[in-house]
């Protein structure tokens, strides 16, 4: 199952460096485990509403009749432990959480926030994803730029659900890494694993900027693995994970061959990128930026990763710098936990995430040739 960073959803049982995205709806999916295809799109207005489909039939329309409603950014789970579809949103009143969408059939109106019991709404934060399994919750947001997550119980049944908090919210910092959680699931093994992506530059999620007042450039991320404990939980390991920073600067800066002074000096001398982003010769043991879970297995987790890569100009070759945008399939090994290098499949057709580059080391005025500098 593969998600655009659109939203467009398509099932696919394989894929390979020519597959692209087929669909032209703005819906999340899942798979249950019966094969059956469910694909779920969302509205705003006075009432907030999710349109079911099962099998790209219509099956039922689950609306919160309230104003004010947001969807949670990746807003459907499935169990497959228990065979549920979840879906979600909040407001500042509340989440509302539909448990076993996939069994409903008939449209289906709901108007009450879930009961809170220490659990804080915070109504700047943007919810990115959660998790549900029988009572067990997982909710990852983030506030004032640093993402968050929380466990919690979940109890009760739709429109009359309470939440209560189970510990206190864990940054991505304190897990040990930094970036924003973009995905969760809860394994058949007991594990609770998650997703985190830092990519562009501190305050652009996605942009990459190259300029003089750029600190530092971010493509990495990681999957943690989680266990629960008494008063929350702990990070068991982690993987993927780019620690530290490397030096990208233009090659044979001796050689520039612009004036200067000239505003082609000003606008064509590039200054050094310090870069949180794999080597190129570690690209397929680490992330550029997990976005989500494509699909779930007891011994392997595959997922759709999206970042880039930055090469500056050459001087004296005169070839000019690229941003390497990266969407693949990676495979993690839940035995070994660790990235399977072997099974790395880079996507030509399907963007994960709508990286854009602001600075002009694509197009040097003067270069004679208009070749690009090789990936390193």
């Amino acid at each position: 199952m593969l998600t655009d960073y659109r939203g467009y959803t398509d099932f696919v049982n394989s894929v390979d460096s020519t597959t692209s995205m087929l669909s032209t709806q703005a819906r999340l999916g899942a798979e249950d485990i019966n094969g059956t295809q469910f694909s779920v799109g969302k509205s705003g207005g006075s009432s907030f509403e999710f349109y079911i489909f099962k099998n790209e039939s219509s099956a039922a329309t689950v609306a919160i009749s309230q104003s004010g409603i947001a969807a949670i950014d990746d807003y459907i789970y499935y169990d497959t432990i228990n065979d549920s579809l979840w879906v979600g949103a909040y407001s500042s009143s509340g989440f509302y959480f539909i448990n076993e969408a996939n069994k409903i059939n008939s449209d289906t109106n709901y108007s009450t926030p879930c009961t809170l019991s220490g659990l804080s709404i915070y109504p700047n934060a943007q919810y990115t994803a959660f998790a549900a399994s029988g009572t067990e919750l997982y909710i990852a947001y983030t506030n004032d730029g640093t993402s968050y997550l929380q466990r919690a119980k979940i109890e009760g049944q739709n429109d009359s659900f309470t939440i209560t908090e189970i510990g206190n919210p864990q940054s991505t910092q304190d897990m040990g890494i930094d970036g924003q959680i973009t995905d969760i699931v809860i394994h058949y093994d007991g594990y609770v694993y998650v997703l985190v992506s830092q990519n562009g530059e501190k305050y652009a999620t996605d942009a990459y900027l190259t300029s003089e007042t750029t600190k530092a450039i971010y493509s990495r991320g990681a999957i943690l693995r989680l266990y629960s404990t008494s008063n929350g939980f702990k990070v068991s390991a982690k993987t993927g994970w780019t620690e530290d920073s490397r030096t990208i600067a233009s090659s044979n800066k001796d050689k520039n061959p612009f004036t200067p002074g000239s505003d082609n000096y000003k606008n064509y001398t590039f200054y050094d990128v310090n870069a949180y982003i794999p080597e190129y010769s570690e690209r397929n043991s680490h992330f550029y930026g997990p976005r989500r879970f494509v699909a779930i297995k007891p011994k392997e987790l595959a997922i759709a990763d999206c970042g880039a890569n930055i090469v500056m100009p050459d001087y004296e070759s005169q070839k000019n710098g690229k941003l390497f945008k990266h969407n693949r399939i990676v495979k993690v090994d839940l035995y070994k936990f660790a990235l399977e290098s072997s099974s790395v499949i880079d996507l030509n057709s399907i963007n994960f995430s709508n990286l854009s580059l602001s600075g002009s080391i694509e197009s040097v005025t003067d270069f004679k040739g208009l070749e690009d500098n090789e990936e390193k």
